[in-house]
């Protein structure tokens, strides 16, 4: 019974790896003052969507994260390419028809 599990998790395992290969390549492309940006854009971004929009602390975050935002496009970074709906975007180096 194993030995027929194992092809199967074997599969799965590498499935998730190929899925994870560009999240991790991209990370590996960004200098560290850019991993810096993009980790401090996502906890903006969290605090800046999850806030109370009457919350002066929530409008704070959302102009921070908007000046990161500009930072990272500066540097040629993107978030999602054209066409992609909300959920699918994700930053990344831009490509040069991307590239605002």
């Amino acid at each position: 019974m194993l030995l027929r599990r194992l092809p199967r998790a074997a599969g799965r395992l590498l499935s998730a790896g190929l899925l994870a290969a560009p999240c991790l390549a991209r990370a590996a492309e960004a200098a560290p003052d850019t991993r810096a940006l993009l980790r401090d854009w996502e906890a903006l971004n969290g605090a800046c969507r999850g806030g109370r929009g009457d919350d002066p602390g929530t409008l704070e975050a959302c102009a921070r994260r908007d000046a990161v935002d500009r930072q990272l496009a500066a540097a040629g970074w993107c978030y999602g390419r054209p066409g992609d709906a909300g959920y699918q975007r994700a930053w990344q180096l831009c490509a040069v028809r991307d590239r605002r």
